[in-house]
């Protein structure tokens, strides 16, 4: 998205250019969302074209059709190693507890709030929750990714499409595809220890930082990796 890297430009073009080659061998699928038609455009499985400066417009479609249509998301990666499942008061601030001021997460096995570092393990993180309405010392709140998904559902791949030109059927299938590819929950082990697997990957540089407001952009494609 908004990129050219291996194809004609970033910083390590022949490298980069040697791996994407191999890897397409292999089976790797090219997307291309610019609004030009680039030498990657060209050399792409799919150019998808795009109204300029309106990437973000375009990635938050995604986010939304992953979680709230597809339901395709990696729940113990959130709810382990980020601030997803971390309660959100009305006034935008985690709900800590008064004592010592850590963030708060819902337990759902014993249905209280417990501070984060008490989800410290792959056990204990399952039982904290990612989704729900809970009420905290009289305060009422609900999870990080709960707010998320709440967030980007304005985002329907119609608006999408109003807003970037990218046809709605579009906007699905992409999702999908990228969400089915990432393989929630496949591993791959390296020198000995065991990692997730994500077959699928946003690659984004100068095209989608390039206008107003680029930095809420590189947030929203994050929120999708």
């Amino acid at each position: 998205i908004g990129t050219n890297t291996g194809f004609e430009s970033d910083r390590s073009l022949p490298m980069d250019a040697k791996r994407i080659a191999d890897a397409r061998l292999r089976g790797m699928k090219v997307v291309v969302v610019d609004p030009r038609f680039t030498h990657a455009a060209a050399k792409a499985d799919e150019w998808v074209p795009i109204r300029p400066a309106t990437d973000c417009a375009f990635v938050l479609g995604l986010v939304n059709l992953l979680l709230n249509k597809y339901a395709i998301y990696d729940a113990p990666f959130l709810q382990q190693h980020t601030n997803a499942p971390y309660l959100i008061g009305p006034d935008g601030y985690y709900v800590v507890d008064p004592g010592t001021k850590k963030p708060l997460i819902w337990d759902t096995t014993d249905q209280c709030a417990r501070p984060f570092d008490a989800f410290s393990d792959e056990e204990t993180a399952s039982k904290a929750a990612l989704g729900g309405q809970y009420k905290v010392n009289g305060v009422p709140c609900q999870p990080a990714f709960q707010l998320l998904k709440e967030r980007v559902r304005e985002y329907t791949p119609e608006r999408v499409e109003e807003i970037a030109t990218v046809p709605a059927a579009t906007v699905r299938r992409v999702a999908r595809e990228f969400g089915e590819n990432a393989q929630i929950g496949s591993t791959i082990e390296i020198e000995g220890q065991r990692w997730p697997l994500r077959c699928s990957l946003v690659a984004y540089y100068r095209g989608t930082q390039g206008h107003v407001h680029s930095t809420l952009t590189t947030q929203a494609l994050y929120t999708l990796q």
